[in-house]
């Protein structure tokens, strides 16, 4: 595992070659050789890495872990009739997809429990539908996933896991500029160009959050600051009617001159102010205190379906079962918002996402930034979150029970011109396994 202060790094100037010598240093100091992941297996585990023909387990030599997880794991009981809020148009959050069509659920819920899943487009809505007891688990981004606690006159709502946490702000911090934008020397160099200009991003989302917070640190002020959605921001793009703008994954690599149809250059990430994305697992407080089993076991199977989306053996599956639900995306787009890495001079960093899945010092900090924002913007009532609003003790109980640890799996960035060419190719899939190796 690569120690925090790896995780990123400081600035963003460099050249193709400083590129190379962050991998070479990254590979050097993160590399797990397999004789020692061996010696830090459990029992359980050594037994599922060793014979890798019972129960259909396997290990990949990259380190994604992947095997019989759900052997003795389901509830027994009366079965639970829920609905899951998951977000496909959220490279982060697609596991939840994953979930619904692989049903990876029904290893972990009582037998002939019912689960109904709801696609929301924006984390708003996700609460929305908590508040009206139309589902009772929901994804959500960091910002939202926490405006989401304030609501207890309405209904309790506690962050109850972690989706994922991309050290540099992959996933929901990318900030687009229009194609004949000038060619910076580096990501701050592109966000002061917005000063003056017309940008977007759908307020309330984690994206806005970021896109304010960077214009406020580096004392930019743009001529308009627009709330759009993903859609109108795409089209708007395309016809220059906007600057810019701030989006998450896979939206941004669909436009983007990297790996999408090349109306937007990908220009930021937080990687050049230090800034982690996140998202949480969202839960009704009543839910939870009627089924806390019930909802104990709903978080194994979260852990079984992240920790099986990002090994890259499942890549290909992965990316078919999310253009089921992205619709219009490349294949190329999609595999780029899952794995690929933004070069110089806007360097994405070396570390696509985390799947922390439990709350650390990090997420914490993070969590502080984002609620003393929402505050100072008088969107929450407090800088102090209510007591109890986090509450990640089912989660970490789950992952006891499974013998599993945080973070489950750290995905590396890797170049597109070297992964996704390999994805798809099943007589190359140990090559492509191999580029994952941190």
């Amino acid at each position: 595992m690569l120690p925090p202060s790896e995780c990123g790094h400081a600035g963003d100037s460099g050249t193709e070659a400083s590129t190379s010598n962050r991998e070479n240093m990254m590979r050097k100091k993160a590399y797990v050789s397999p004789k020692r992941a061996k010696r830090s297996l459990s029992r359980r585990q050594f037994l599922v890495h060793t014979a890798a023909g019972l129960a259909g387990a396997t290990m990949s030599s990259a380190g994604f872990p992947w095997g019989d997880l759900a052997y003795g794991q389901q509830l027994k009981g009366a079965p639970v009739k829920i609905n899951v809020a998951v977000r496909p148009d959220w490279t982060q959050g697609w596991f939840g997809v994953i979930n619904e069509e692989k049903q990876i659920w029904k290893k972990y819920l009582p037998e002939g429990s019912e689960v109904s899943f709801t696609h929301p487009i924006q984390g708003g809505i996700v609460t929305n539908e908590l508040i009206a007891n139309k589902t009772q688990i929901g994804h959500n981004g960091d910002a939202p996933g926490l405006i989401s606690t304030f609501q207890r006159e309405r209904v309790d709502i506690r962050a109850i896991g972690l989706i994922g946490s991309s050290p540099s702000g992959y996933h929901c911090y990318q900030i687009l500029a229009r194609t004949d934008a000038p060619e910076f020397k580096s990501s701050k160099e592109a966000m002061q160009w917005f000063d003056g200009k017309v940008v977007a991003t759908p307020k309330g989302s984690c994206s806005d959050r970021f896109f304010q917070d960077v214009f406020k640190r580096e004392g930019i002020k743009p001529k308009e600051y627009l709330n759009q959605p993903i859609g109108v921001i795409t089209t708007n793009l395309r016809t220059k009617k906007i600057d810019g703008a701030a989006t998450w994954d896979p939206q941004g690599a669909a436009v983007s001159t990297i790996a999408g149809e090349g109306i937007a250059r990908i220009v930021a990430t937080g990687q050049s102010w230090n800034e982690r994305d996140s998202g949480t697992i969202v839960a009704r407080k009543d839910f939870m205190d009627q089924n806390s089993d019930v909802v104990k076991a709903w978080l194994k199977a979260e852990i079984e379906t992240q920790m099986w989306y990002y090994d890259p053996r499942n890549h290909a599956e992965t990316l078919r079962i999310a253009a089921k639900y992205v619709t219009g995306f490349s294949d190329k787009a999609l595999w780029f918002s899952l794995a690929g890495l933004i070069p110089e001079p806007y360097y994405g960093g070396p570390i696509r996402d985390e799947k922390l899945f439990v709350w650390n010092d990090d997420v914490r900090a993070l969590q502080k930034r984002v609620v003393e924002y929402l505050a100072q913007e008088k969107v929450i009532p407090s800088s102090q979150l209510l007591p109890g609003a986090v509450d990640d003790s089912l989660a970490r109980e789950a992952m006891k029970e499974m013998n599993v640890t945080s973070p489950l799996v750290r995905l590396k960035a890797v170049p597109l011109e070297k992964g996704y060419p390999l994805h798809n190719d099943a007589k190359r899939v140990e090559e492509y396994v191999e580029l994952f190796k941190i």
